[in-house]
């Protein structure tokens, strides 16, 4: 008995690490990253994270090697060795298996959801009052889709509330705070015609091209509501980076 745990247990360490030499490859073949993309590493960095990126908020909307360093994705000890490789007369086989290895958990660290924390809001008190402002406008658009297919009645009525007032206090920013993460967890959160009102740009476009996937994961349907959220009321949050995980 114990022997076949023992082999079961060293069957699945073996698939583990096929898997990730198998992922390893694809990365390396899928962007033809060879000795020369190696020694011009944030050049190839740049370009696979981008690739691999659901939404370009994953890496900062940003440099993506600048956000990395940011944010800490790479520590020193690895971007030494990468920078040692522009210098390098001969990449050997080690090199470039610490390279993938570096590369592949790089990636592994961009996918992230996200929520809104009380710190977010810039003007609690003006978005409220621009929501409902904007949901009476009769050109679909977020706030109007919001209000009637989003929000139920009660919790429409209680931005209304909030709307009424020239400031929130922290009761009532944490309360908006949580009616709002509440909606960008319900599927019908997003609508095409009525985000296409906010603005017609690429970046609607990536998150109705997500939102067109017929099976959709929870990390994608996350991203498409955060960001749609995020996209209507831009000027009252901060950036997505920032906001919670």
């Amino acid at each position: 008995m114990k022997k076949t745990i023992v082999l079961v247990a060293m069957l699945a360490a073996l698939t583990a690490c096929s898997s990730l030499n198998k992922n390893n490859v694809n990365l390396q073949e899928k962007y033809k990253v060879d000795t020369v993309a190696m020694k011009n590493w944030e050049e190839t960095f740049s370009t696979v994270i981008i690739g691999e990126s659901e939404l370009e908020d994953w890496y900062g909307a940003d440099q993506p090697i600048s956000y990395l360093a940011r944010n800490q994705k790479l520590d020193q000890k690895q971007v030494k060795f990468l920078d040692s490789l522009k210098t390098k007369g001969e990449i050997t086989e080690a090199d470039q298996e610490q390279f993938n290895s570096i590369l592949e958990k790089t990636v592994k660290k961009l996918p992230r959801e996200y929520y809104l924390k009380d710190e977010n809001f810039k003007d609690p008190a003006g978005l409220a009052k621009y929501m409902v402002t904007q949901s009476y406008v009769r050109m679909a658009n977020p706030s109007n889709h919001i209000a009637n297919e989003v929000a139920t009645k009660e919790e429409w009525a209680e931005i209304v509330e909030f709307s009424k007032k020239s400031d929130l206090s922290e009761k009532e920013i944490k309360r908006f705070r949580k009616l709002l993460n509440k909606f960008i967890k319900r599927g019908e959160f997003f609508d095409s015609k009525s985000w296409y009102f906010v603005e017609v740009s690429p970046r609607v476009v990536q998150v109705n091209d997500i939102y067109k996937k017929k099976e959709k994961t929870k990390l994608e349907k996350n991203n498409i509501n955060a960001k749609a959220l995020y996209l209507a009321y831009s000027e009252y949050f901060s950036k997505l980076e920032k906001w919670d995980d």
